[in-house]
């Protein structure tokens, strides 16, 4: 019987949390009644030092096999992924966010990794209805389109992945934190030969919205955390192709939070920065 153990990092949401163990405790009956060969063997709430009991409320009233760590000061969720990571047993380590609701299937989808395929991530689809939810949800679904069932890909989405944990231990886990640090499990495994494969039909309804503050904050923290070097041109390349969505605000949203991408990327090397612009205006 494959054992799957669920890691949730979380901070004073305690409806986002419920809503997602409410889903979760959805997606185990239907996977007891799949007659497959796996379990939800845990489920780890990390809370990320939230100001008050009430934010895991929902934990510790849930009929789940919830077991809740708490940071003793706020560490972020890459951090909170990787304290849920050494206290699980399972098989399988799957990642949810707080704030999302896996499909009903996604327990039994979740426990398809294997040896050949040892990590998947899939979609994220947005619940929530302003400007800078669908502005992002715009950014997924144009990733998506140019996927196919099982093409290997370069982000593991610490919302909706999972991985096979002899794997996950074997690599290092993840090497990183801040926005796009679970990403770096994504270089690893690719380095290693096992690339994550993308599987559309593992699907989180995610609160994309958290407003402007957040969005920006991740725009950045996403460059700075990003490994691969930038030119001056691919940073101009990136903006100029940012501008992905339906409408002209989304578009335009899209377009500047992928400058405050860019700027992130270059302050975290700039004397390549400082190389390029040198060489495309010399003295």
């Amino acid at each position: 019987m494959v054992r799957i153990s669920v890691v949730i990092p979380t901070r004073d949401r305690a409806s986002d949390l419920r809503r997602c163990l409410d889903a979760l405790a959805e997606c185990a009956r239907r996977l007891d009644g799949s007659a497959g060969r796996a379990k939800l063997h845990q489920v780890i709430v990390v809370d990320d030092a939230s100001a008050t009991r009430q934010s895991t409320a929902a934990a510790r009233s849930s009929p789940l096999p919830v077991e809740i760590l708490r940071n003793p000061g706020q560490s972020g969720a890459g951090a909170s992924r990787r304290l849920g990571v050494e206290l699980a047993t399972g098989d399988v380590l799957a990642f949810l966010d707080d704030d999302a609701a896996p499909r009903g299937d996604w327990l039994i989808r979740a426990a398809t990794v294997d040896d050949d395929h040892p990590a998947i991530t899939g979609r994220v689809l947005c619940f929530d209805g302003s400007l800078l939810s669908h502005a992002r949800q715009a950014r997924y679904d144009d990733r998506y389109a140019r996927l196919e069932r099982d093409a290997p890909v370069t982000f593991f989405a610490g919302g909706n992945s999972s991985v096979l944990t002899e794997v996950f231990h074997e690599v290092g886990g993840f090497s990183q934190e801040g926005t796009g640090g679970d990403n770096s499990l994504a270089r690893t495994l690719a380095e290693r030969g096992s690339p994550v494969r993308f599987r559309p039909e593992l699907v989180i309804a995610h609160r994309n919205g958290k407003g402007w503050g957040r969005a920006l904050s991740d725009a950045w923290s996403s460059g700075r955390q990003h490994a691969a070097p930038m030119t001056v041109a691919d940073g101009m390349r990136t903006v100029r192709d940012g501008g992905i969505g339906t409408t002209l605000p989304i578009r335009e949203v899209n377009r500047f939070l992928g400058a405050v991408h860019v700027l992130g990327r270059f302050a975290r090397s700039p004397g390549v920065l400082d190389a390029e612009l040198s060489r495309v205006h010399p003295e």
